[in-house]
């Protein structure tokens, strides 16, 4: 491996580490906002919790499939498109922030909608597609700031060494495996569902 390639490979970890650090930091805020919140503010977020939960337990297999789906995939289309972008760096740090206020605030309205019994069902109707969706938005993340560093290089006359070589193929290639990544999460995330679904609806 050339000093070239180990740089690069540095650079690319340090990103991974960086916008994993973003997501659960994302997490610890939608944690604290979620614990901001009251009166009817909070009841509000409380009663589309509720809503969720009841409606989710009630979908078809494949509704549920499309709705865990749905939500990733926009995400991770924009990290694709913004990655062709020589000044996106900041946007695509937010990805994972997003994603990651989405999951604390999820995971606290669970628990303040359900109390204990909340915990159990995060465990079954959130964490599940959770922890794969949010791996492939942060690798997404990390591919997309990588293109737009060497675009970025490229476009204001850096040398090649610092931005690297630009391989779209390969961008490609990698997004279209965390695509099937999100899928499989989806279909996880869906299953989990499916099998439980008869246990907390007795339960609730």
């Amino acid at each position: 491996m050339t000093d070239n390639h180990i740089v690069q490979k540095k650079r690319s970890d340090g990103r991974l580490t960086l916008l994993t650090a973003l997501y659960f930091a994302g997490v610890f805020l939608g944690v604290i906002l979620y614990g901001a919140l009251s009166g009817e503010r909070l009841d509000a977020l409380n009663d589309i919790t509720g809503s969720f939960v009841y409606g989710r337990l009630n979908h078809t297999f494949w509704e549920t499939l499309v709705n865990s789906f749905s939500g990733a995939f926009l995400l991770l289309t924009a990290c694709f498109w913004l990655g062709f972008s020589a000044a996106a760096q900041p946007i695509e740090l937010l990805v994972p922030v997003f994603r990651g206020l989405g999951a604390g605030v999820s995971l606290s309205g669970m628990y303040g909608s359900f109390g204990a019994a909340g915990i159990g069902m995060s465990a079954v109707l959130i964490i599940p597609g959770a922890v794969l969706s949010a791996f492939a938005l942060i690798i997404a993340a990390r591919e997309a700031l990588e293109l737009s560093g060497k675009i970025f290089s490229l476009v204001f006359g850096r040398n090649s060494a610092a931005g690297g070589t630009i391989d779209f193929r390969l961008y490609i290639t990698k997004f279209a495996i965390l695509f099937i990544i999100l899928t499989v999460s989806s279909l996880a995330d869906s299953l989990a569902t499916f099998i439980f679904a008869g246990f907390w609806t007795r339960l609730l």
